[in-house]
């Protein structure tokens, strides 16, 4: 199976723990760039996602190639290729698209932020819906920049994916072993 992630650093990280927890199986997990203009974000962090495929070419032949696609959606003026319209003509017709938002959130001004997060979910169709994680876990800080999820916020979107497309999710001690930092990314702060 292919699986392919498309979308800014958010959906890098989800590509890593992706593949990570599909590391012993047979599946092929990717993250394409959208646009150049987002090249500059890829530093030391993003490493540690394999199989990032950078250019215009490949791209368009893993989406082909893709059984499942989490995307954020990107309009047409920022990705002329890697947009719904785009992925929605150029994806076999088993492929399943997964939409996701790009997630913000602001602690400064939380219930404002958070209802916008909601408000842009529910006008994108969002398929995963961040903002009832974040709300039901509303004691917590679940980012670690307004743009930055921290490790419990990715793994909890990992484990909705992973009820969608009827996978299991890590053990207690894989789980644990990334929960020992608040950061397993090292997203920039």
């Amino acid at each position: 199976m292919n699986i392919s992630f498309i979308g800014n650093c958010q959906t890098v990280a989800l590509c890593f723990y992706m593949q990570k927890l599909l590391k012993y199986k047979n599946y092929y997990v990717c993250w394409l760039l959208y646009g150049d203009e987002f090249k500059i974000h890829l530093t030391e962090w993003s490493h540690k996602c394999n199989n990032k495929i950078l250019d215009y070419e490949t791209s368009l032949i893993k989406i082909a190639e893709s059984d499942v696609i989490i995307f954020q959606e990107i309009i047409k003026e920022k990705s002329s290729f890697l947009n719904l319209e785009t992925l929605q003509n150029l994806k076999k017709t088993t492929c399943r698209l997964i939409k996701m938002p790009s997630i913000y959130l602001d602690y400064n001004n939380y219930a404002y932020s958070l209802q916008e997060l909601n408000k842009r979910e529910i006008e994108k169709n969002a398929d995963i819906k961040v903002s009832r994680i974040i709300n039901y876990h509303k004691k917590f800080r679940l980012m670690i920049t307004n743009y930055h999820p921290n490790t419990f916020l990715f793994l909890e979107i990992i484990k909705i994916l992973c009820t969608m497309l009827k996978m299991s999710f890590f053990n207690f001690k894989e789980y644990l072993e990334f929960m020992k930092n608040n950061n397993y990314m090292n997203l920039p702060t």
